[in-house]
């Protein structure tokens, strides 16, 4: 009887420790935290281009008002044990607007690095994307959303097709003489003008890699 019950107990913590072996190293999202340096608590927008030449993190900007903030965000990774989970691959990490009107080209939303040292890994430089979107944004492990943050996104490639050309400028002249539409407020100020003709101007014929 003494035997039966201490090989149960054996096969019991064998079965425990190769439960703890089987997440070391993997993230646990609802462990993971994120967060944004200055806008978190703000409404931001970020001008996007299919090339990757649109604004960085940094000079993203405050809806209505315009005025530049730092809307980089931080993400760490962390497995169920609240381990970091180190060299996690830059592309299982992404952002996604929440309504779906952000498009990204392939790749172009993802994480600028592998999680480092800490399991701590960024997003900083532009994204590679078109299309709009005033709502949020979320920050996706694996498909598992970590976190979200008010943040739009809007680009001269107004239809989303990975491409800047006649049908978008179309789309902006439209905005440009009719009611305001977040779309066509590449500076998220609040007003359609010719500032956003010189940003229009300059996304012309930019397109996915």
């Amino acid at each position: 009887m003494f035997q039966k019950k201490f090989i149960f107990i054996f096969v019991w913590a064998l079965v425990l420790c190769s439960g703890a072996f089987a997440t070391e190293g993997i993230p646990e999202p609802s462990f993971c935290t994120v967060h944004m340096l200055d806008g978190a608590s703000l409404s931001v927008a970020l001008y996007n281009l299919p090339n990757g030449s649109g604004s960085a993190f940094v000079d993203a900007q405050i809806m209505g008002d315009g005025a530049v903030v730092d809307a980089t965000i931080e993400l760490t990774v962390v497995d169920s044990q609240g381990a970091p989970v180190v060299g996690f691959p830059a592309e299982d990490m992404w952002l996604a607007s929440t309504n779906g009107g952000m498009v990204p080209c392939i790749g172009g939303t993802t994480a600028d690095q592998d999680t480092d040292s800490l399991g701590v890994t960024f997003w900083a430089a532009p994204l590679l994307a078109g299309g709009s979107d005033a709502g949020t944004c979320d920050v996706v492990i694996s498909g598992s959303v970590v976190g979200a943050f008010s943040l739009a996104f809007n680009s001269p490639d107004i239809n989303g097709d990975g491409f800047v050309n006649l049908a978008d400028v179309g789309l902006f002249a439209i905005y440009l003489s009719g009611p305001y539409n977040f779309a066509g407020d590449f500076f998220a100020d609040g007003n359609i003008d010719l500032a956003d003709v010189g940003r229009l101007a300059l996304g012309i014929s930019t397109s996915c890699p």
